[in-house]
């Protein structure tokens, strides 16, 4: 078990981005070209569904909205009823940490505009579980997080990365096969073949020499005179 606490910040941000930009896709019935509630909109030209069993599906081009956060795929499903949405295609999420729940004292706090980009994101916003799968990459500033596969808890408090993981954070780097994260006591797990932190060499600047003192002269002795 260890703690790297710079780098695993980045892991917090990469969460309440995921959460604040997804749950709400999957919770209420879409309308035909889309859906729009007093917290969010979903903007697409197509969209069935059937009213019995909750299943929609977006075939085109999906652009979701809310305070903070949009998003962008290439076609969504999933089941109103049951909470669960699926984007698919090229995802892509910003968002600026204003989102509602994040608050004024969230994990972006000012830290600028955070994306997240992978090739599938699911939602069960039931079970509070988010899978993000394929070329998944998260940044924010000089914040940076790849891996192929990322599953986030939020009932347990914990968040899986998994193939080729790569964090790095103003210079420190760290790589590894998997990093399991818990969110609540802030503890990280890293396995690896190996695993490997490098953290960037202290470059503050070297104390100058201390000046020399100045030599001190001997008195020079004066002859002594004959009586």
């Amino acid at each position: 078990m260890i703690r790297t606490t710079r780098l695993l910040r980045v892991a917090s941000l990469l969460v309440a981005m995921t959460t604040s930009g997804a749950a709400a896709l999957a919770a209420a019935p879409p309308a035909a070209g889309g859906l729009e509630t007093r917290d969010y909109k979903i903007q697409t030209d197509m969209t069935n569904s059937n009213l019995n069993t909750g299943a929609f599906s977006m075939p085109h081009s999906v652009r979701f909205y809310r305070p903070g956060t949009d998003a962008v795929a290439d076609r969504a499903d999933g089941n109103y009823k049951n909470g669960t949405a699926t984007l698919i295609g090229n995802v892509v999420v910003h968002d600026t940490g204003n989102a509602p729940e994040v608050g004024g004292g969230g994990a972006y706090g000012g830290s600028g505009m955070a994306t997240l980009t992978c090739d599938r994101l699911e939602i069960d916003s039931k079970q509070k579980l988010y899978t993000a799968t394929g070329h998944v990459h998260f940044a924010q500033g000089p914040r940076t997080a790849t891996a192929d596969r990322g599953v986030l808890n939020r009932a347990t408090g914990m968040l899986h990365l998994e193939g080729g993981v790569h964090l790095t954070d103003a210079g420190s780097t760290l790589s590894a096969n998997t990093v399991d994260y818990n969110l609540n006591t802030k503890d990280a797990e890293v396995h690896g073949g190996p695993a490997v932190l490098t953290k960037p060499a202290d470059t503050a600047p070297a104390a100058p020499p201390a000046a020399p003192k100045p030599a001190v002269k001997s008195p020079v002795p004066q002859p002594r005179r004959s009586p």
